[in-house]
């Protein structure tokens, strides 16, 4: 899996922003629309978000539960058997699935890059 992250904008309307090769039909990217969905919040308040998202991701990954969801505004995943299936909440046939390892890993990139402002 390759994922890129950068800031867009100037000053006070930098946004995280990110790129990967988590790709579905059409080009669209699962992943990046899952971590840059901030629910009309600035992206600040998804720190929280994120550390729940890697809290459920360590639950299933040690058997403490078998499966669990975590979504935000327009996207969720569906983690379980060592999967993480993205979906959009408002069409959840429209889907991408990667490895847990893999997803966990981009949720940490993702936060300590936001981390970094």
């Amino acid at each position: 899996m390759k994922i890129i992250f950068f800031w867009d904008g100037e000053g006070n309307t930098r946004e995280p922003c990110c790129r990967s090769d988590v790709l579905g039909r059409d080009g669209i990217d699962f992943l990046a629309c899952l971590l840059t969905d901030h629910g009309g919040q600035r992206y600040e308040s998804t720190i929280a978000w994120l550390d729940e998202g890697l809290s459920r991701v360590a639950s299933v990954r040690s058997g403490a539960i078998s499966s669990c969801d975590w979504s935000r505004d327009g996207w969720g995943v569906e983690l379980n058997d060592g999967v993480a299936k993205i979906y959009s909440l408002y069409d959840e046939d429209y889907s991408s699935i990667m490895a847990i390892d893999d997803f966990e890993k981009a949720l940490l990139d993702w936060n300590k890059f936001i981390l970094t402002i």
